[in-house]
């Protein structure tokens, strides 16, 4: 087996342990209401986990986030999740990715994204931020759910 496909297995096996554990850590860890992992919002993890909707998430409702997570993995339903079956999820998960980001930048869909395209996102995305025009982005300009990140002062 080529090296890089070993790396990529090691890494598929971190993210299928991340992944499965993410939940049961982040509410470990955190706790409900409580910033971190992304874990408010409408697609945050604590409202993906609460299947009845009551605004909690009980140790059952992980577990089935848990199991539907390994179900994922598990293609030949045997109760065993091998390698090839990490590298086909894994490989699917890239496949879309690289789709969702060609989607994204590729303005003009001609399938590759130029110098220009990548770049006029960031322009984008600045002038988006810059509120008052005076072509700087302050702590104050930005959403408060990015207030947090990057900004010491």
């Amino acid at each position: 087996m080529a090296f890089g496909a070993i790396r990529l297995i090691g890494l598929a096996i971190c993210a299928l342990g991340l992944g499965v554990l993410s939940a049961s850590f982040a509410f470990a860890q955190f706790g409900p209401g409580q910033p971190g992992m992304g874990m408010q919002g409408p697609k945050g993890w604590l409202a993906r986990a609460d299947a009845n909707r009551d605004g909690a998430v009980s140790l059952e409702e992980i577990k089935a986030v848990r199991e539907a997570r390994f179900a994922e993995f598990d293609r030949n339903k045997d109760g065993i999740v091998d390698a090839e079956e990490i590298e086909t999820v894994v490989r699917e998960r890239v496949e879309r990715g690289t789709k969702r980001i060609v989607r994204r930048f590729d303005k003009d869909r001609d399938g590759a994204i130029t110098r220009e395209e990548f770049n006029r996102f960031a322009e984008e995305r600045f002038t988006w931020l810059d509120l008052n025009d005076d072509g700087q982005v302050t702590k104050d300009e930005m959403p408060r759910f990015m207030r947090h990140k990057g900004w010491r002062n």
